[in-house]
């Protein structure tokens, strides 16, 4: 009895660890599958596309892919399922006589094969060949005709529900002219071929095929052929930051998006703050930071942003504008950034003194007299800073002053001089009068420099002695005249 319990209790272990591994191996299937990830490829043209290794058809329940895809015209594309950060290696084969002409990322140039790494999502590549083919419909074939602007060849297979039928390299930009039949008249295009309300219209080539429809008289347009949606992927790449927007995108955060195939958008790129563009990886000019171009054509783009590690170019020009007795007012010239010129700082003796936006600065609470070093540079936005520019500059001289600092009598044989003795801050001429009893006796016009300056006043022979009077007068270089107090001299008799 108790070893039939122990079996029975052994029999139930094993089914239920049995069917804890049938849970596991379902949970791991569905962990397996969740984790696929799809390719959709889109042959446009006369052409064939493999991958390898080869995935799953998600169209027909996901069994092995084992043919290659070509599903190439109107709204036929392939959905390949394969699982997470596969990386498939795909190639073209173009059908005899014609040409493969390269896929729709840049990261594939030419047309050698064309490797992915499938991340997340769905991922779209088209595989263009050539010729492809530009289909026309009417509304009333009888009602006018459609005519091409160059020399193309007919479409030599079945043109299908085209009226008219035309081989073109892909990219091709033609113009199509509607020409009503007698007594008729042109209502306009199908939405594609622009302007759609004139009689000429423009049209790239770049599906297969591309269709125009043309109305005539008051008939409904006719009804043209759905083309395939394609997932559209936009990757930010560098070491800088910027954002990148355009119908349905904001990348930042959504970056991939789905289109009709064929659909023109624009993509517009702002780079962050310290930051500079850096090109669309070859679709557009480097330089612009818009870059226009149909999806299905190009179904990937890279924007690079980079670093902005130049500095701005040193200011120029610094030069003084005007000086008073405290302030110093200097200018330059803008400097140029790549990313911008942010502002400038000014510096004073080597120190900060302040920054501006403009390319002026005054600098004020000064000495008087003085001369100072000045040194501007500019900074980029972000936060690089140019060579410095630099001159030295000096505030207005202080205002004239000056005093008497001595008066004083030499006696040497028989002849008596008076010597005076003046401070003064700068440089001037002076004006001094030696006078006794109301009546100038001497005079002298030293220059004098700032400092202590010592000048002489001979006493005639024939003065008696007595009490003399020392006048002295300044020329003043900003103008007038700056008197000082006189001083009395004892001179004794000679």
């Amino acid at each position: 009895m108790p070893r039939t319990w122990q079996n029975v209790a052994a029999a139930w272990t094993g089914a239920a660890f049995a069917a804890l591994v049938v849970v596991a191996l379902a949970a791991g299937a569905g962990a397996r599958a969740a984790a696929l990830v799809e390719l959709q490829v889109a042959p446009r043209g006369p052409g064939t596309v493999v991958a390898s290794p080869a995935g799953v058809d998600l169209e027909n329940g996901n069994t092995p892919v084992t043919a290659p895809c070509d599903d190439n015209e109107d709204d036929d594309s392939c959905r390949w399922g394969f699982e997470q950060g596969t990386a498939v290696t795909l190639s073209a084969t173009a059908e005899t006589g014609k040409a493969f002409v390269g896929w729709s990322t840049p990261d594939c140039p030419g047309t050698g094969s064309c490797t992915l790494t499938l991340e997340s999502g769905v991922t779209s590549i088209v595989a263009l060949f050539s010729p492809l083919r530009l289909g026309v419909k009417y509304s009333d074939d009888d009602s006018g005709t459609v005519t091409i602007d160059r020399s193309a060849n007919s479409c030599l297979d079945d043109q299908g529900d085209a009226d008219a039928c035309f081989e073109l390299a892909p990219g091709s930009t033609v113009r199509l002219t509607a020409t009503p039949a007698t007594g008729h008249t042109f209502k306009g295009w199908n939405e594609g071929c622009e302007p759609r309300n004139e009689r000429t219209c423009t049209i790239v080539v770049n599906d297969q095929p591309t269709w125009a429809g043309a109305t005539f008289d008051d008939d409904d347009p006719p009804e043209l052929p759905t083309r395939i949606k394609v997932q559209f992927r936009l990757t930010k790449t560098g070491n800088g930051g910027g954002q990148v927007t355009a119908s349905k995108l904001d990348c930042g955060g959504q970056c991939t998006a789905q289109y009709d195939y064929g659909q023109t958008i624009t993509l517009t790129a702002r780079p962050d703050t310290g930051s500079l563009f850096d090109g669309w990886n070859g679709v557009c000019a480097r330089t612009e930071t818009t870059c226009r171009f149909p999806v299905g054509p190009i179904t990937s783009i890279k924007a690079q942003f980079s670093r902005d590690a130049a500095p701005p170019t040193t200011p120029g020009g610094l030069a003084v504008r005007r000086a008073t007795k405290t302030s110093i007012a200097v200018a330059w010239t803008a400097s140029t950034d790549s990313s911008g010129v942010a502002g400038y700082r000014v510096y004073l003796d080597g120190a900060s003194a302040g920054e501006t936006a403009t390319t002026e600065y005054e600098l004020g609470n000064l000495k008087c007299g003085r001369s100072y070093g000045i040194a501007v540079d500019a900074v980029d936005s972000g936060g690089t800073r140019s060579p410095r520019a630099t001159l030295t500059a000096p505030t207005r001289p202080c205002a004239l002053a000056a005093r008497v600092s001595g008066v004083g009598v030499v006696y040497a044989g028989g002849s008596r001089t008076v010597v005076v003795q003046l401070r003064v801050n700068r440089a001037t001429t002076a004006r001094a009068s030696l006078l006794r009893a109301g009546r100038t006796v001497a005079t002298a016009r030293p220059k004098v420099k700032a400092g202590t300056n010592a000048f002489r006043l001979r006493v005639p022979a024939g003065s008696p002695g007595g009490v003399y009077r020392v006048s002295v007068a300044l020329v003043n270089p900003d103008g007038g005249t700056l008197s000082l107090p006189s001083r009395n001299v004892l001179v004794r008799r000679r």
